[in-house]
């Protein structure tokens, strides 16, 4: 995945809610699919989530959402 700031970004609004299911789907997709699927499975590397799940928590705790 490109880094962030080479990104095709769009915005996107969200509630609180739906920000800390993003960020538990990401974490619940590495705890339940076999590293070697995710790609297939969501288009995405396990590093590749680790880095967007974490970036999205930043945003989280910089907004005071309680996860």
């Amino acid at each position: 995945m490109n880094d962030a700031n080479d990104a095709k970004c769009i915005v996107l609004h969200v509630s609180e809610k739906e920000l800390r299911y993003f960020i538990a789907c990401g974490i619940a997709l590495m705890q339940h699919i076999p590293s070697g699927s995710l790609p297939t499975y969501c288009g995405m590397t396990k590093e590749e989530i680790i880095e967007i799940s974490l970036r999205l928590r930043g945003q989280a705790d910089d907004l005071g959402v309680d996860m």
